[in-house]
């Protein structure tokens, strides 16, 4: 009898653990504070990873807000690896960093670790943040404390003003960190981020895109690159060959402080909601076409110039960037780099 093959998880789950959080960025996408929720009890959180378990889970990433923020982050994960959970990840902006509390984390299960570095130093981290001179050495000093421990260490940068034209300081500055990837994460214009203000402070011309993404292709053709390099599903079809394929309740899913179940970080808004996991329980929620209706829109029914654009392998680009810009769930994405190099665009100055 062939031995028994544990199930695979269908989906890559992101929970927010707590929405506090001791930093007040101005382009945090779920608006976390230090007044902000709390996030779900810890019998709450055990019931979740027993069901997250019975889907076929096995890893579990924890989102805020800062999930150091929680006291009892370590006992979470225990209760998830008496559950059946092999493994977690954390994102975080490693300010409250201990040597003491990181071994706890890693012998309780954690992994790997995304730490936020928004700049390639201390004046643009500080400057993008809002944050202090202490915040950003805590966080190079995590990046240290995690790889030190034996966790797996990325750092992830927001898209915006320095940083894209510093790619390569960026990815040297990585290098030098020890870390296994540089992320570059889109502006994502939710939570607090979707203040006026802040969306014309973060917005970045087309061009300073077109440029960034050329070398960021450049960089990834190099046979051996130093730091893996990685940006997020913002920003649509980059990729040379045009290839996006949304995700969205297929491979990723997230439930937020309150419980709330998205079918992807980008879709949080009132009518992509597909339920409460605390509420209706997760395999309710999992069985709902809601989950999946972003993912079916038909590029017949998006806006030109999806419509009729000439990329197959494409599903017309990230809808959540599209409806957090224009309202409208089946609009074209307010950039999109392959449509830009296929109509000429590319090095147009206006």
């Amino acid at each position: 009898m062939k031995p028994e093959q544990e199930t695979e998880p269908k989906i890559f789950f992101g929970l927010e653990v707590t929405r506090r959080c001791n930093l007040a960025c101005p382009h945090c996408f779920t608006a976390s504070g230090a007044a902000a929720h709390p996030g779900p009890t810890r019998p709450e959180v055990r019931a979740l990873m027993e069901q997250l378990v019975a889907a076929g889970a096995r890893h579990l990433a924890f989102s805020g807000g800062e999930p150091l923020a929680r006291r009892d982050l370590e006992e979470l994960m225990a209760d998830g690896r008496a559950a059946g959970m092999k493994s977690f990840s954390m994102v975080s902006n490693g300010v409250l960093a201990s040597p003491r509390r990181v071994e706890q984390l890693r012998r309780a299960g954690l992994v790997s670790v995304q730490v936020s570095l928004d700049g390639v130093d201390v004046s643009e981290h500080r400057e993008i943040r809002g944050c202090s001179v202490e915040a950003y050495f805590r966080a190079v000093r995590a990046v240290r404390l995690f790889r030190e421990a034996g966790v797996k260490v990325d750092v992830a940068t927001i898209l915006v003003g320095p940083n894209l034209e510093r790619l390569d300081e960026m990815t040297l500055f990585s290098q030098a960190l020890g870390v296994r990837k540089l992320r570059y994460c889109s502006f994502v214009p939710t939570g607090r981020a979707a203040g006026e203000a802040v969306r014309a402070e973060h917005a970045a011309a087309a061009e300073r895109l077109d440029a960034f993404l050329d070398g960021f292709r450049r960089y990834r053709e190099r046979q051996r690159p130093a730091v893996d390099l990685v940006i997020d599903h913002g920003i649509g079809p980059w990729r040379a060959d045009g290839h996006f394929r949304c995700v969205a309740g297929r491979n990723v899913a997230y439930v937020t402080a309150e419980g709330d179940l998205y079918p992807c970080p980008s879709l949080m808004f009132p009518p992509f909601k597909v339920g409460n996991v605390y509420r209706e329980g997760l395999a309710t929620l999992l069985a709902s076409p809601e989950l999946h209706r972003v993912r079916r829109i038909r590029r017949r029914d998006l806006a030109e110039p999806c419509r009729s654009c000439a990329n197959t392998r494409c599903s017309g680009g990230c809808r959540g960037a599209a409806y957090a810009a224009t309202g409208d769930v089946h609009a074209a994405p307010a950039y999109c780099n392959f449509w830009r190099r296929a109509s000429g665009r590319i090095g147009d100055t206006g």
